[in-house]
């Protein structure tokens, strides 16, 4: 009786056996949490890129017909007269535009994007944590 009393109280392999499984529940926890907020910040942007290129796409569809239309309004009015110049400047312009839009874009594409930056700033807490 003594033998099945002595078995049945929890030793200190049992403690240090224990506290590690729940060690590991909580870690595998987190890295669960980390892992939807990084998936979720994936889709956040996928869906913003989405949009961004439809509305990219009608902006420059109606801006190209807009300027085709008033390229041939300027030079059907100045035709008799100057109708290279007008051409002239036109192209000028366009080219102008064309670089600034490019220079923006360069721009654009140099700046650091925020991707996983939530997911990045959760990663640092989680760290700064363990290590106090």
């Amino acid at each position: 009786m003594m033998e099945e009393g002595i078995a049945a109280q929890p030793g200190p392999v049992h403690g240090v056996l224990v506290s590690a499984k729940n060690f590991v529940g909580t870690l595998i926890a987190i890295i669960g949490t980390r892992l939807e907020i990084a998936a979720s910040e994936l889709e956040e942007e996928r869906l913003r890129l989405s949009e961004l290129m439809a509305w990219a796409a009608f902006t420059l569809l109606f801006a190209t017909l807009g300027l085709i239309f008033l390229s041939l309004l300027v030079v059907a009015a100045l035709w008799d007269e100057h109708r290279l110049a007008a051409l002239s400047a036109i192209t000028v312009l366009y080219i102008v535009l064309a670089a600034a839009a490019g220079l923006q874009l360069r721009k654009r594409l140099e700046q650091k994007s925020k991707l996983f930056s939530v997911t990045v700033e959760e990663l640092r807490k989680d760290q700064a944590g363990l290590q106090s």
